[in-house]
């Protein structure tokens, strides 16, 4: 049907149009063709949730009777029923009321405009036109018309991949620690003690030691310190200090001796021994400022102030409190500072891929959330995320990485309550807004994915499901903008909907789906939109091969409407 057409609306009543044609209205009758309309558009176009349609229609001078008046109204018609539009009371000039008055000499023009939501079967609807005529208390019904197909309804080919984020590991392959312990020497000494040998730093850092020669792990400094108490003459101090990370230095070294370690003794750059050649007056600060003893602001005060050494320590020695000070903190700062780094080796990929699933429990944090990306198969990632959440309670990358499978799986409840049991542990975790807007999304709740995806940030997940939530809300420019350079199906789809069909193509080709039903289905439309007749026959004929159910779908498409009889051989 043309876009111009005559409004065989208004033609011979099948019944009782000899009484009209008495009554002076007969002319309005068999003049109705030459009363001209246009529908816009047409076919119709599902856009966001509805369908926008409009009518307009021209009555020639001196048609329109002064004492009649004509309601029309349009009707959309589909299977499994019926939307009636808003409706049109058109009046002659003699007539009052009415939504419009049109003058017999002159004649005149009438729009309807409506919007509706769409609903399922609309993709094989038709708008025609209902009228009735009122002439001196007189009612008559005229034969409906149809004026238009409907419904064009391409932005449902949107497909509904709105992205989840899963947390990721820190794990460190090759993670290099440092191992430290303390010396603690007596006034005006520096001779190794049993009591520090036997000591839980010493045993801290022999363990350290075995495990690391053991593994095979690579050590990669050693920095050892000496300090002294704040007494006695500076050059005595210095010699301490010297003498007693020296000390450090060979408990060190003897224990790799006994580990069978040979090299580092001689490695460049391995060592660094550091004597202070001071007193340990920081250290002595630190402390102080951290306690709570007697005459701490004096002794601060003091430490502060008094620059030159001999004064500081004299006046240090008048304090009050110097003795509990003594007697508290000046063992601690005689002593030998150890930090010992290597480069740990860890467990392999296969022993950690295995450990993950027989025996989680026996994997450090980091090193289980790492094993679950090892697996190539759901369900054991699954199984690995949830070890990791039942250990880890506190932490919401278990819960929300389990969620994300779910999502995948297609179990969306299941995932929205895995999500929002991450988002009680982390509620402004972006990660978790946007999973949660995902959820939203594909339950067909816009208002509240749109919610989350604001408060999610700037990703390109985020931009991403935002770019389909606005083809989803026929949005088409706003979701151009925000797939960006992407190439995926959606993002070719957006800029068909916006206009754009060389982008579309353009788009679609670098993506995935280029070869695919869905992708051959997409640039059949594209070729008919810009009235390439062999491009939608040779597309629609390749997405046909690949899904047969395709064919159905192009019989009711109303993209192809203008090209049935040509995609005959395609169809039938």
């Amino acid at each position: 049907m043309n876009n111009i057409q005559r409004l065989a609306l208004f033609g011979f009543a099948l019944v009782g149009i000899s009484a009209f044609t008495g009554c002076g209205i007969g002319k309005m009758i068999k003049n109705a063709g030459n009363i001209s309309y246009t529908v816009s558009p047409n076919p119709m176009e599902l856009h966001g949730d509805s369908v926008k349609v409009s009518v307009n229609g021209v009555f020639p001078p001196k048609y329109f009777h002064k004492k009649a008046s004509v309601v029309v109204t349009p009707v959309v018609k589909y299977r499994g029923g019926e939307k009636v539009l808003r409706d049109l009371n058109l009046s002659g000039e003699k007539l009052d009321g009415g939504d419009q008055r049109i003058i017999y000499s002159e004649g005149g023009k009438f729009s309807i405009t409506d919007r509706f939501l769409y609903a399922s079967g609309m993709e094989n609807a038709e708008l025609v036109l209902r009228a009735k005529i009122n002439f001196k208390r007189k009612t008559t019904d005229l034969p409906e018309v149809k004026i238009a197909d409907g419904t064009i309804v391409t932005p449902l080919l949107l497909q509904k991949d709105y992205k989840v984020i899963s947390a990721e590991d820190i794990f460190d392959k090759n993670p290099t620690v440092t191992q430290k312990q303390n010396l603690y020497f007596l006034v005006d000494s520096w001779e190794v003690r049993n009591v520090e040998l036997q000591s839980d730093e010493t045993m801290n850092m022999n363990r350290f030691i075995d495990k690391a020669a053991k593994d095979g792990s690579e050590f990669t400094q050693l920095n050892v310190y000496g300090f002294a108490s704040p007494e006695g003459e500076l050059d005595r101090n210095a010699k301490l200090s010297a003498n007693r990370a020296e000390e450090g230095e060979k408990l060190i070294m003897a224990r790799f001796k006994k580990n069978k370690l040979k090299g580092y003794a001689d490695k460049e750059g391995f060592s660094n021994v550091v004597a202070t050649d001071s007193e340990d007056w920081d250290g002595l600060r630190k402390m102080l400022s951290g306690s709570s003893i007697n005459g701490k602001d004096a002794a601060l005060n003091i430490i502060n102030t008094v620059n030159d050494p001999q004064a500081r320590e004299q006046q240090f020695r008048e304090l009050a409190s110097y003795d509990p000070i003594y007697s508290e903190y000046f063992p601690k700062l005689r002593r030998a500072e150890i930090n010992l780094s290597a480069k740990l080796k860890v467990r392999t990929d296969e022993q950690i891929k295995t450990l993950s699933i027989s025996a989680p429990d026996s994997l450090g944090m980091e090193e289980l959330l790492y094993g679950a990306s090892l697996h190539s198969g759901l369900n054991d990632k699954f199984k690995v995320f949830e070890a990791f959440a039942r250990r880890y309670p506190e932490d919401f990358r278990g819960f929300n990485n389990m969620g994300a499978i779910y999502f995948e799986q297609g179990k969306y409840g299941e995932a929205q309550a895995e999500f929002e049991k991450a988002g009680r542990i982390a509620s402004k975790e972006s990660m978790i807004q946007n999973n949660l807007g995902a959820v939203a999304a594909v339950r067909g709740d816009r208002k509240a994915a749109s919610g989350f995806f604001t408060n999610a940030g700037g990703s390109k997940e985020v931009s991403y499901n935002q770019a389909n939530l606005s083809v989803a809300s026929g949005k088409y420019a706003a979701a151009t903008s925000s797939y960006g350079d992407v190439c995926s199906y959606n993002a070719a789809l957006a800029k068909l909907l916006a206009g754009n069909a060389s982008g579309a193509l353009q788009t679609l080709d670098c993506s995935s789906d280029k070869e695919s039903a869905e992708g051959y289905y997409l640039k059949a439309i594209i070729a008919a939109r810009g009235g390439n007749k062999s491009g939608i026959a040779d597309n629609l004929s390749k997405a046909i091969s690949k899904d047969a159910k395709l064919k159905e779908r192009a019989k009711n498409d109303k993209e192809f409407l203008k090209y049935s009889s040509e995609l005959g051989t395609v169809l039938n």
